[in-house]
């Protein structure tokens, strides 16, 4: 069965006129056929997943349950890991903003810590004097030049002058091991991938004697999509197997004279290429007018709802209605209930449109529904949807005012 104007009007009238769509079911699936194809050419593999692109607890726990990793930024992402029972050596913790406090529960809890800036390594050695019997592990964010002009603020200039100091400081800690590097770049394309995998094991035979404990090459994976979306792109789209066949067959080809206790873990990061296409987002139709020539369709959502992507492109939208005899229209803008003039969810749709339609967007999942600010209106609930679209669950309720202006002081 198919989404219909029904199913949305059911949930509409018991939520609410906005709402989210999860299909956990669907999110499992990437998780396997994501993973399953690194671990087909390189077995010692396994994913982190990025709990800042949708840190859903119904989906945070699917990863646990599938022996993955949580990748988390934070102390409050940390913290949702653990409320949902992850064990802390399960947990990556990435991120430049690391607090003594903070970093002493991670390493404390023998979570996988990649420290950011020389900064975390001066905490690391106070913690390191105040627990003189713990031996403690790290890791290092590794920062080098790839295939663009960008220069990412975040870890080490591993090209630079007085990287091999910071190594050595490292490595006169007495009860601290480095036991693993990472890397993360925002590029997509394979070209860039290519370009860390080669540095980062070069780095790795530079640093290390023998294979280090893991290699992280973090995230930044296209995932699924629909044509439509992937033509607005500005660089060709990549599947899950070409990843996997670049990657992971570098990784086998560098360590297959290694057994597989001593080939190091390859730790991926995905975030959006897993989660992205798991979740709509629905809103209604309260108003069409034509402001001197520009048709215009005001809905009860938001392109603060939906994500950083949508400034950008058009998310793929279908509309279901009741009425089939709405107007055609060849131009029309989706606008959302706010007040500020640029909030567009979907420009120049052409199609059917009425009042009391509903607008439904795909690939919501991914820096959406923790993007949205309390800003005008709370945000919505998120509803799991069945695979036969006939039940639903709750996986988060509508927020309140309350919810909004409970940490005031009044």
């Amino acid at each position: 069965m198919s989404l219909t104007y029904r199913y949305l009007n059911n949930i509409s009238n018991n939520f609410g006129d906005s709402f989210y769509l999860l299909n956990s079911e669907k999110f499992g699936k990437n998780f396997d056929e994501f993973l399953s194809l690194f671990s087909a050419i390189y077995p010692k593999t396994n994913i982190g997943y990025s709990y800042k692109t949708n840190y859903t607890p119904a989906l945070c726990k699917i990863v646990d349950e599938k022996n993955g990793y949580a990748e988390v930024v934070s102390d409050m992402e940390y913290a949702l890991a653990i409320k949902i029972g992850v064990n802390p050596k399960k947990i990556i913790v990435n991120g430049p903003c690391k607090t003594k406090e903070n970093l002493e529960k991670f390493l404390l809890s023998g979570s996988i810590v990649n420290l950011d800036s020389h900064s975390e390594i001066l905490l690391v050695k106070e913690i390191s004097r105040q627990h003189p019997s713990r031996l403690f592990s790290v890791g290092l964010r590794c920062n080098f030049k790839i295939n663009n002009s960008l220069i990412s603020r975040f870890g080490f200039d591993v090209e630079s002058d007085d990287f091999d100091g910071i190594f050595d400081e490292i490595s006169n800690i007495k009860n601290v091991r480095l036991e693993g590097i990472h890397c993360h770049f925002p590029n997509r394309d394979l070209g860039s991938y290519e370009c860390r995998i080669n540095k980062i094991i070069d780095l790795s035979k530079t640093l290390f004697k023998a294979p280090p404990k893991y290699i992280d090459i973090g995230g930044g994976f296209f995932g699924k999509m629909r044509d439509s979306l992937k033509s607005q792109f500005n660089i060709p789209t990549v599947e899950y197997d070409e990843y996997a066949s670049l990657i992971a067959t570098k990784f086998q080809e560098e360590y297959k004279e290694y057994s597989y206790e001593e080939k190091p873990m390859l730790l991926l990061e995905p975030g959006s290429a897993i989660v992205a296409d798991t979740m709509c987002f629905v809103a209604k139709v309260i108003d069409i007018k034509n402001i001197r020539g520009r048709n215009i369709a005001t809905s009860t959502g938001s392109k603060f709802n939906m994500g950083l992507l949508t400034s950008k492109v058009n998310m793929p939208m279908s509309v279901y209605s009741s009425n089939p005899s709405r107007k055609y229209f060849e131009k029309i803008d989706v606008v959302g209930f706010t007040c500020i003039e640029s909030d567009c969810l979907y420009s120049e749709y052409s199609g059917n449109v009425g009042v009391g339609d509903y607008v439904v967007f795909e690939n919501i999942g991914s820096y959406s529904i923790v993007f949205k600010p309390q800003f005008i209106m709370p945000n919505v609930p998120v509803i799991e949807c069945s695979q036969n679209f006939e039940e639903y669950k709750v996986r988060k309720r509508q927020e309140t005012a309350e919810d909004v202006f409970s940490t005031f002081v009044f």
